[in-house]
């Protein structure tokens, strides 16, 4: 499970940057909404993992 979350922060990191490169030189809100749109998924994401893993510890321990 931590592999994958850590991939999907890679992936998540590398469209941030590329977002961010691209709107510097366009000046385009859409690449500061791709940048928002990924960042908050990432957030739901990261939580709704901690929260699986904090329920599976519960029940193991």
């Amino acid at each position: 499970m931590f592999a994958l979350l850590r991939i999907l922060a890679i992936v998540a990191l590398l469209i941030i940057v590329y977002a961010g490169f691209r709107y510097v030189r366009e000046r385009d809100q859409r690449w500061l909404n791709l940048i928002r749109y990924v960042l908050f998924s990432l957030l739901g994401l990261g939580v709704i993992f901690s929260i699986g893993l904090f329920i599976e510890r519960l029940t193991l321990g």
